[in-house]
């Protein structure tokens, strides 16, 4: 343990460059330094694109996968934020031509309908509370569980692909994501009535 986090320290000191030359080279241990210097400002970014906290949550997840299935296309002569930032404007663009898609009768529907129960300003705040605490808890997993669970939970990736992006066999992403899972059930369950909603938002 001591020297997993001796080589994280030191992982912290390098350059993007640096991060990223290892992670083409197959180490993909860097990921979760790139992903704790880089995950706030790219889900700022997509948020302020979208207003949508739930599809901006998913363009940073889908940037970093991409990040590491298409390391070999960074060069190094733009930055890395710049080539980070350019996938989730990609991916926020193909989110909003989607949405575009949708027929116009729901839209047109919407209109006269009066606001939803789920839309009040009470169901914002409970949201908003739920995915702060969400947040809060996935930061006390360790970088490899976090990420076992954010690729599964969230990107829907399957044990096989995630163990390819991770660098590990299947069976060690299996016990990441059942570890993750028991710490965030313990985090997120109210002590007081049992209360279990906040494992929804997983």
């Amino acid at each position: 343990m001591r020297v997993e986090m001796t080589e994280k320290a030191e992982m912290t000191d390098l350059t993007d460059q640096e991060l990223m030359g290892l992670v083409q080279a197959g180490d993909y241990s860097p990921a979760a330094v790139l992903y704790d210097r880089y995950s706030t400002r790219i889900y700022n970014f997509a948020y302020r694109f979208l207003r949508n906290s739930e599809a901006a949550e998913d363009a940073t997840q889908e940037v970093f996968v991409k990040m590491l299935r298409h390391a070999h296309q960074f060069n190094g002569e733009a930055k890395l934020s710049t080539w980070l930032f350019s996938i989730t404007a990609n991916l926020c663009r193909d989110h909003l031509r989607k949405a575009d898609n949708k027929a116009k009768d729901d839209e047109d529907a919407l209109l006269t309908m009066p606001a939803p129960a789920e839309h009040s300003p009470q169901h914002v705040l409970e949201t908003r509370e739920t995915e702060r605490r969400v947040r809060e808890a996935l930061q006390k997993l360790t970088p490899e569980q976090r990420e076992a669970i954010l690729l599964s939970r969230y990107q829907g990736l399957s044990y096989a692909e995630i163990a390819q992006i991770s660098g590990c066999s299947e069976g060690a992403v299996k016990t990441r994501v059942f570890r993750a899972m028991e710490t965030l059930k313990k985090l997120l369950t109210d002590p007081v009535n049992g209360d279990t909603r906040c494992l929804t938002a997983l």
